[in-house]
């Protein structure tokens, strides 16, 4: 006869296996972020509505109100730093803090799940929910570009008022569950870290293949190259000892191929929408110096917007300026946007939180590790401080600063 656990024993593994099932969605939903609003629903995407429901189910952790007793002040403080642009913004409309208002909410959020990421199962959970969502993602990706209408689903953003070059361009650059290419590559972009956590703690580096195989496929109707860059640069360090000489030389090899045929017919031998791509961005982009220096000069120029607005300024007197500053509506710089949106003290935090990352990533862990390491060359050449899943992981860095360093020796392995 089978011999029936105390419920004292069942109750903390259904709690536990309720906790890996709840993460697993929000990871899910940060990347399979369906417009909300579509529903008449007053929350933009599904990640905003989530906290509403998570932080008081996960909040009420023992070993979460611990650790924000623990470490009350610097949890006050950044809150204190929100709440001052939410008041003080300048040139406020309606709709103006919204992003602020949610940022706030991913904080508390993020500090959470950072204490229960001290259980590896909970924090590989909501890394396969991440991974899980872009597949998702993927999948509405290859459907808008079939042309299927899909806003009235919540899965695009909805165009009615777009002018039709900004529709052209949403065009070219096929966004998906998001407005445009350059958020959904960036976006992919960011799922790296998942990855490449989940490659090295089940030393499967299938797992991150996989992944890149999927950012891959997304690039012919995204177009956007410069989400490649850092996942590419972790693949070579991630298969550098399985390269050999053979394997190296089949590569330049059908990399010959293609630049000769390219040379002698003008045309890539390759799938039509791919070669597009490739030629558009890559082959037949001329302007990739004065395209870096419009970034690059958009952001600094717009420093002189954050100098005069230090608590942030609305959206469309932020646009207004900057078309005078620069002749264009964006900074092309997250940090430099999210010092606009959510006021330069945050901003300042954000970087100094980074660096603190990346300075000891023993202590601050894998997890945090890698997510600095993909966040910062996005963030660098994109106005990213509007995108919900960036602003999770902006979050995650942001509540990094409540965190005791110190490590706990009991936290349980990967399995």
């Amino acid at each position: 006869m089978g011999r029936t656990l105390p419920i004292r024993d069942e109750a903390p593994a259904l709690s536990a296996a309720a906790d890996r099932a709840a993460v697993f969605l929000l990871g899910v939903a940060l990347q399979f972020n369906v417009l909300t609003s579509s529903f008449g629903l007053p929350f933009q995407r599904l990640s905003d509505l989530l906290p509403f429901l998570l932080i008081p189910w996960l909040g009420l952790r023992r070993a979460v109100i611990a650790e924000a007793l623990r470490n009350i002040a610097p949890i006050g403080a950044i809150v204190v730093l929100l709440g001052a642009s939410i008041v003080l913004k300048a040139h406020q409309q309606g709709g103006d803090v919204y992003l602020t208002l949610v940022l706030l909410l991913y904080v508390v959020q993020a500090f959470i799940l950072l204490v229960l990421f001290r259980d590896r199962r909970i924090e590989n959970a909501f890394c396969i929910g991440l991974l899980a969502g872009m597949l998702a993602s993927l999948a509405v990706l290859f459907l808008a570009s079939t042309g299927a209408s899909l806003d009235r689903f919540g899965l695009a953003v909805p165009l009615d008022g777009v002018d039709e070059e900004l529709k052209l361009f949403f065009q070219d650059k096929l966004g998906g569950l998001w407005i445009s290419g350059n958020e959904t590559g960036h976006v992919f972009a960011l799922g790296g870290a998942a990855a490449l956590l989940l490659s090295l703690r089940y030393r499967l580096r299938v797992i991150y293949l996989v992944y890149f195989a999927a950012l891959l496929a997304s690039f012919p109707l995204t177009n956007n190259r410069a989400g490649l860059f850092m996942p590419g640069f972790i693949l070579i360090v991630l298969m550098r000892r399985n390269l050999r000489p053979s394997m190296v030389l089949a590569a330049l090899g059908v990399l010959g191929v293609l630049l000769l045929a390219w040379s002698l017919t003008g045309e890539l031998p390759l799938p039509g929408t791919l070669a597009q791509a490739v030629e558009r961005r890559f082959t037949e982009d001329h302007n990739v110096a004065g395209n870096f220096d419009e970034r690059f000069l958009s952001g600094v120029t717009a420093l002189q917007l954050v100098v005069e607005y230090p608590f942030g300024v609305g959206e469309i007197a932020r646009r207004d300026e900057l078309r005078a500053l620069t002749g264009l509506m964006t900074p092309h710089n997250a940090f430099v946007s999210l010092a606009l949106q959510s006021g330069l003290a945050v901003a300042l935090l954000l970087i100094a939180g980074l660096v603190r990352i990346l300075l000891a990533p023993a202590v601050s862990g894998p997890f945090l590790t890698y997510s600095a390491l993909f966040l910062i060359p996005s963030m660098m050449f994109e106005e990213l401080s509007v995108n919900q899943y960036f602003l999770f992981f902006m979050a995650f860095v942001l509540a990094s600063w409540a965190i005791s360093s110190d490590p706990d020796p009991e936290r349980p392995r990967a399995g």
